[in-house]
């Protein structure tokens, strides 16, 4: 399977457009961060879904009413319940939303009790997708610090995937552990940045990819 993975557009899709315009992916997994609910609309993602697969997190800019109402054409969610597995092919998915905080005052919040208890929720899956980022594994900001948060790199230790991706801090990174699991930022897809997901046959993959501007 070629997956494509992809965070942040902040209402603009139109580089993930011609991404699956360009190219056939088996699925598409976002890390959060559609875009507010001034910045996007059902239309613009039901496009999308036209010609693609997709199974989300959110983050902390996005319509959560809109990405609720969201079906792929088997009329599966596209928002991931999270701590649950879903399946596609021989691939499983398990996926945590929101951003770490000490309350739930936002709904887009989640503190470190929440993100940890998802740890034992579920068998080992393949690839976790958070929005929030974690630390010391792929939460590098673009002046080179760190942004992540203790509980999702517990969340990773615990469930062990073989791919964690998650978004936000606009700044794409992979890295390849000792252990030959994959920790990977997907960027900014507002700003061209996408990673590409290969599974077996042959090894797991994670790789960058940026498109600019006029499909560059």
């Amino acid at each position: 399977m070629k997956i494509l993975a992809i965070s942040d557009m902040h209402g603009d899709l139109s580089c993930v457009m011609r991404l699956l315009s360009e190219t056939s992916w088996d699925l598409v997994l976002c890390c959060g961060d559609w875009g507010d609910p001034d910045q996007l609309s059902k239309s613009e993602c039901e496009k999308l879904l036209e010609v693609a697969r997709i199974y989300s997190v959110f983050g902390n800019h996005d319509d959560l009413s809109l990405l609720r109402q969201l079906r792929n054409r088997d009329g599966s969610p596209v928002l991931l319940t999270n701590g649950v597995r879903v399946a596609f092919r021989d691939v499983t998915i398990l996926g945590v939303s929101g951003i770490w905080a000490k309350s739930h005052r936002l709904p887009w919040y989640v503190t470190d009790e929440d993100v940890e208890g998802y740890a034992g929720s579920s068998e080992r899956p393949d690839i976790l997708i958070t929005h929030g980022c974690a630390i010391g594994l792929n939460d590098l900001t673009p002046t080179n610090r760190r942004g992540g948060q203790l509980c999702f790199t517990r969340l990773f230790s615990a469930l062990e995937p073989r791919v964690h991706i998650c978004g936000h801090l606009h700044r794409m990174q992979v890295r390849r552990l000792k252990s030959g699991a994959w920790a990977a930022n997907a960027g900014s897809a507002a700003s061209g940045d996408y990673l590409v997901i290969t599974t077996p046959p042959g090894d797991w993959d994670v790789t960058e990819g940026h498109t600019g501007p006029n499909g560059s």
